[in-house]
This record gives structure tokens, C-alpha cells and sequence, in this order.
């Protein structure tokens, strides 16, 4: 009897073994440089799928057949990465915040100088109120002045009452009626001219109701006469002047038909 000898079933002619394209992972890896952890973790893995495809089995394990080195293959996939802006959008995104920029700006230089305005105006003001101060003050203090050398020419002319009326007569001792004036105020540093009607004629006139103590009172058109105004009683003006010939100085009531002459006024 012949004996049969066993032999293996044919498992068919084994397919060459192809080296794993390590090169595509270094080319994803290299697209992602500079995305650093990214680019690292596909590097990695795709080392380690390259180092399970290359790896020798050990002398007892089971035959490799390509079926099994596909299933067990690690598929390593490419990270999705965000979409970026595109350049339009970013010229956009520059040209708002360029007109924000641009608008504060503005709201900025607006504010400065609408400030510096109010201080200048601030300035004006206060320049203006200290010029009408001084103004007021230097009127005040020459109104002062002039009522002071008003008195005192009162006065001078009061220290005359009862001297003789002189036709032509400047004192001191006698005097007519322009004649007084003229030398009563000349002593107080106020020049009149030597008769009543110059005399009339160098001062302002003004309404009688506004005729001031020291003012001048004329009589007549042509002007003939002249007396120095010093106050009211019961409505009527009280005159201190050299009445006429064979009279003395004296204070009495207006005559009728007065008019006033401001010394106050006068320049």
C-alpha cells in the first residue's frame, strides 16, 4: 500500500510587500508649517502609522497578508482649517476702523477748540469788565475832581458876599457879574472867558430840571448876565452873583428866564 503524503493547501503566490508613501505625510506636514502644534501632531501620527506598516512580525506570528495590513492601517486625515478673511474683507475692517479713528479725532479737535473759544471769550470778558472799571473809576475820579474844584469855587465866590457890584470889575474887592465867575473859578484851576455871553457860549447847555449845583445860569438873548446856580427851594433856583450897580454880591432867587450852563460838562 502506498502511502499519501499530506501537503499544505495552496494559499497562493504572496503580493510584494510595498513600502508605506511616508513622503504624503511629510507633505502635509510640511503645508502646516508653521501652525505649530498642528503640524507636530500630524508629523507624529503619521510617523507612527508609517512605523506599523514597516515593522517585521515575530517569527511566530501569523502570516501578514495585505488585507490585514489595510484594515489594520492608521488613516491619518488633514486638519480642516478655518477660512481666513480675505484681503477684501481686511481693507474693509482697516477702512472702518480708520473713519472711527478719524471721527474721534474730530469729535477731539471740536471739543479743543470749542473749550479754547469759551476761554478766550472768558478772557474778553474779563479784559472788557476791568477796562469799564478803570473807566468808571477815572470818570468817577474826575467827576470827583471837578465837583471838588466846583466847591471850591463856591466857596471862593461866598467869601465875595457883600463886596460892591463894579461895572468892569474882576476883584478883589469888587466885581460885576462875569467879572465874579471868571475870578471865583479861575481860583479853583477852572478858566472861564472874561463875559457872560464867551462865557455862555464855552459851556454845554443843558435842560434847567438837570442844572447841578455850580453850574451857570445866563439870563437874556443876547446873554447880559450871569450867576452861579446853588440849590432849589420850593421849586425855585437859588443864584449867588453880582446883581447890578449899587448892589453887592449876594445869594437870591433866579430871575425869570434863566438858562443853565454845565461846568460839570465842561471839557
Amino acid at each position: 500500500m502506498s502511502k499519501s503524503v499530506s501537503r499544505p493547501a495552496h494559499r497562493g503566490a504572496p503580493r510584494p510587500f510595498r513600502t508605506p508613501n511616508v513622503s504624503i505625510a511629510r507633505t502635509i506636514a510640511g503645508s502646516l508649517n508653521g501652525h505649530g502644534k498642528l503640524a507636530g501632531r500630524v508629523t507624529l501620527a503619521s510617523g507612527i502609522a508609517a512605523g506599523a506598516l514597516v515593522a517585521v512580525p515575530a517569527a511566530n506570528a501569523a502570516p501578514v497578508t495585505h488585507e490585514s495590513t489595510v484594515a489594520s492601517a492608521t488613516v491619518v486625515e488633514a486638519p480642516v482649517m478655518e477660512p481666513t478673511a480675505t484681503p477684501a474683507a481686511m481693507v474693509t475692517d482697516i477702512k472702518q476702523l480708520d473713519r472711527a479713528v478719524d471721527e474721534q479725532q474730530r469729535k477731539a479737535e471740536a471739543a479743543r477748540k470749542a473749550a479754547e473759544a469759551k476761554r478766550q471769550a472768558a478772557i474778553a470778558a474779563k479784559k472788557a469788565a476791568e477796562e469799564k472799571k478803570k473807566e468808571e473809576a477815572a470818570a468817577k475820579a474826575y467827576a470827583e475832581s471837578q465837583s471838588g474844584k466846583i466847591e471850591k469855587a463856591i466857596s471862593v465866590a461866598s467869601e465875595q458876599i457883600g463886596d460892591p457890584y463894579v461895572w468892569g470889575a474882576t476883584g478883589p474887592d469888587s466885581f460885576d457879574c462875569s467879572g465874579l465867575t471868571q475870578y471865583a473859578y479861575g481860583a479853583a484851576g477852572i478858566e472861564l472867558p472874561r463875559v457872560s455871553g464867551a462865557q455862555a457860549g464855552s459851556l454845554p447847555t443843558i435842560p434847567n430840571d438837570q442844572v447841578k449845583r455850580g453850574d451857570l445860569i445866563f439870563f437874556g438873548d443876547p446873554v447880559y448876565h450871569v450867576g452861579i446856580f446853588l440849590r432849589w427851594e420850593n421849586g425855585q433856583a437859588i443864584m449867588l452873583h453880582a446883581p447890578k450897580p449899587g448892589a453887592q454880591v449876594r445869594e437870591e432867587p433866579a430871575w425869570d428866564g434863566w438858562f443853565a450852563g454845565s461846568v460839570h460838562q465842561a471839557a
